[in-house]
């Protein structure tokens, strides 16, 4: 048994000069030395441990792995920091000479924050731009591969939809039409929801599939007949309602 086990009389009377400066700490033999372990409001009080053992064992070797514990000031002037190094406005023509010009110079406003301009939090108008906005008139909302939330179609941009030629004879080749058909119905928000097949042959769409009624076939034969080099489409759909 080592003379510094719970047992031992150094033990015990070492254990109680820790208990007497309220110390919570504990030691231990261990390959020749002795460990001090435990948990200590201060760095002096780590200090006193260390010199009742010291005291107690003369010339040993001591492992120190006692922690000192982290205050917080419990007073809120403890908190206080230095002065201020920032210059303050002292009259409101410093404070006037601080604010962007863009809002000097716009009459009738006292906010910055709704004034024009580079760090304004208000669009701009788009008639300094020169450009022109054309808002979603009818806009198609899908989810991609992630789950986000985007627009396939439904603004009017007026530029018609281009189908890839066919290599043989520079006109829209079957495949490439029914892929066209295929797009305008995904992104028409009249039959982007409609299950359809699609298959072109000789420029001829041909429609195949079910819809809940009539009305969905109808716009489905009305969106694919609107891409350029179909000469005809054959709905072929089947209605639940009829």
């Amino acid at each position: 048994m080592s003379e510094l086990s719970p047992n031992a009389p150094l033990a015990r009377r070492i254990a109680e000069q820790f208990a007497q400066a309220g110390l919570q700490v504990t030691v231990e033999s261990a390959d020749g030395s002795l460990l001090l372990s435990g948990i200590v409001e201060s760095e002096e009080a780590r200090e006193a441990a260390l010199d009742i053992v010291g005291q107690a064992v003369p010339g040993a070797r001591i492992d120190d792995q006692i922690e000192v514990e982290s205050v917080l000031p419990t007073d809120v002037d403890d908190f206080a920091g230095d002065e201020p190094t920032a210059e303050m406005a002292e009259t409101r023509a410093d404070i006037a000479d601080q604010i962007e010009p863009d809002f000097t110079d716009q009459p009738g406003l006292f906010d910055p924050i709704e004034a024009s301009g580079a760090e304004s939090s208000n669009p701009e108008d788009p008639a300094e731009s020169g450009e022109v906005y054309t808002p979603p008139t009818d806009p198609v909302l899908s989810t991609n591969i992630h789950g986000e939330a985007r627009v396939l179609n439904g603004f009017d941009s007026g530029e018609p939809l281009e189908v890839e030629p066919s290599a043989s004879d520079n006109r829209p080749g079957d495949e490439a039409l029914a892929d066209a058909v295929r797009r305008q119905l995904a992104e028409d928000s009249a039959t982007t929801d409609l299950n359809i097949v699609v298959a072109v042959r000789n420029g001829v769409a041909h429609l195949r599939g079910r819809v809940s009624d009539l009305d969905d076939a109808d716009n489905a034969e009305s969106v694919a007949a609107r891409v350029p080099g179909i000469r005809d489409v054959v709905e072929e759909l089947e209605v639940a309602n009829v």
